[in-house]
């Protein structure tokens, strides 16, 4: 019986196999399956700081007092203006006695000259001064004129005194003025009374025929004093202006576009002066103005406070910031120069006091702003090459079924950003820019990195963006050999009038990357 099975199945399998060879015609050459397939083409992959858009520039540097608080700053000099007082230690008009008929009688008669302007002095001394006499003998006998000014000390110690002859009925003047330069002055309190202390006191007696006669005028002029003390009246040396340059160099990029935050100007006035007491000295109407080459001009508001001040011997510091000025404007106004202008009133109170020809009014200044700022547009411009290696790549991109472009964006700077990307022929001339789809503009908008209210950063913010392209420009795809593209950011609401102000550090950075793709189908032909 289990053979007559056996042989029934080998019967029926050797059946089978007789019937399909005889009924099958089994192919030559296998067929190939066919499959979609992806083509990923890397075009940008780049990080910039934003150190690598607003660069350093003169005056534009990195603050890294410590490495947690990295932030740009813009710092000046220091710049400084000195204003001598010379013209406040000199009365250069005459002054003259009334001329007085005085007669030869042996007795030292008393003549006083005032000093010009009002001045009084305790002691002075001459760097320059004058003295002249006309003297008219009104008799028929020769007359000696003696003359001495106790208050006044020669060079070698010995009071002043001249002599002069007159012959009969004549006029003798001064040949030449007698030159007090270098001569000391002192007061001579226990002689002269006090109420003339406005006066120089002048002995004079004649000698000749007794009861004689003779005119005497006495006049000085042209004094200058190295140093003086009394009471000098209040005088205005006018106003003084100085301009220091800045030197901005190629920072002059960021006009216009950079609105400063936290800027600060200082101001430190000192009345030099050797002397012990000196005198008060009066800043009127103190103007500070940034000047453009062009002309162009912003003016710094001044509290009255710093305006107008007097002070005397000791330092007069302001600082000037966004709370008592608009300092922030003139420092975001990046002028070539700045102007200091002030009028000088020396004594303004019509004191007593001390003062020397070497004493001077001292303005140094200098500013700083840190980068807590709003930026206009600053751009950064680049370039890379397509990752395409053979012609082969190319021709299965002009056969793709589909392609795109995608812009992967994490924004770490607290700026808005645009991206501009234009794609290539291997000779650099533009193909096509890649345009938003959304609202068709030919750059891709990247929102600012999260900021808390102080401005300083919090969060990335991310960007993912898919253009899909047309087939137009899938062909120039297969054609591109190089991306040119370009970074610009401003902060956000950059238009408004003061725009926001946001810490800006160079560390912060935006991080780009561009990559296209495109899905052709896999089959024998594509494969050789």
């Amino acid at each position: 019986m289990r053979k007559t099975i056996l042989f029934s199945i080998l019967s029926v399998t050797l059946f089978i196999s007789v019937f399909l060879s005889g009924c099958l015609d089994i192919p030559k050459n296998l067929v190939m399956p066919q499959w979609d397939v992806d083509l990923n083409i890397p075009m940008i992959n780049r990080s910039y700081q934003l150190s690598d858009i607003v660069k350093k520039q003169n005056y534009i540097y990195v603050d890294t007092i410590s490495p947690s608080n990295i932030i740009y700053q813009i710092k000046s000099n220091d710049y400084s203006q000195a204003v001598g007082v010379s013209q406040f230690v000199s009365a250069t008009p005459s002054s003259s006695s009334p001329t007085t008929t005085l007669f030869a009688d042996n007795f030292k008669h008393n003549l006083y000259v005032q000093f010009p302007d009002g001045i009084q002095l305790d002691s002075a001394t001459f760097s320059s001064g004058l003295f002249s006499y006309t003297y008219q003998n009104l008799s028929a006998t020769t007359d000696t004129i003696f003359i001495s000014i106790p208050g006044i000390t020669k060079t070698d110690g010995s009071i002043f005194t001249s002599t002069v002859t007159v012959p009969p009925l004549q006029t003798v003047t001064s040949p030449v003025p007698i030159d007090f330069t270098n001569y000391t002055y002192v007061f001579p309190a226990s002689k002269q009374p006090s109420f003339l202390k406005n006066s120089i006191w002048f002995e004079v007696e004649i000698k000749g025929t007794f009861g004689t006669q003779a005119n005497v005028t006495l006049t000085t002029s042209n004094f200058e004093f190295k140093d003086a003390t009394g009471y000098l009246p209040s005088k205005s040396l006018g106003i003084k202006s100085s301009s220091f340059s800045l030197n901005l160099g190629n920072a002059t990029d960021y006009r216009d576009k950079a609105f400063l935050r936290n800027a600060n100007l200082d101001l430190n006035a000192v009345y030099q002066s050797p002397a012990s007491n000196p005198f008060d000295i009066q800043v009127k109407n103190l103007t500070i103005v940034g000047v453009r080459n062009n002309g162009q001009k912003f003016t710094l508001t001044i509290p009255d406070s710093a305006k107008t001040f007097t002070f005397s011997g000791n330092n007069k510091n302001f600082s000037f910031n966004q709370d008592n000025s608009n300092i922030d404007s003139l420092i975001s106004f990046l002028p070539d120069s700045i102007n200091v202008s002030a009028e000088y009133v020396m004594n303004p109170n019509n004191t007593t006091g001390s003062v020397t020809e070497f004493d001077s009014v001292k303005f140094s200044a200098n500013f700083s702003a840190t980068s807590f700022m709003a930026l206009r547009r600053s751009t950064v411009h680049d370039s890379s090459d397509m990752n395409i290696s053979d012609e082969k790549t190319r021709t299965k991109i002009k056969a793709a079924q589909s392609a795109y472009l995608s812009v992967n964006v994490q924004n770490g700077i607290p700026l808005d950003a645009s991206i501009r990307v234009t794609l290539t022929d291997s000779l650099w001339n533009p193909l096509f820019t890649l345009t938003n789809s959304t609202n068709n503009a030919d750059s891709i908008f990247v929102a600012a990195a999260a900021v808390d209210q102080n401005g300083e950063v919090t969060n990335q913010t991310p960007t993912l963006l898919t253009v899909q392209l047309d087939s137009t420009q899938t062909e120039m795809l297969s054609r591109s050999y190089h991306v040119k593209y370009a970074v610009t950011v401003e902060t956000t609401n950059a238009s408004q009038n003061p725009p926001p102000t946001v810490a800006v550090r160079p560390g912060d950075q935006i991080k780009i990357q561009v990559y296209g793709g495109v899905k052709f189908r896999v089959n024998n032909d594509n494969l050789k």
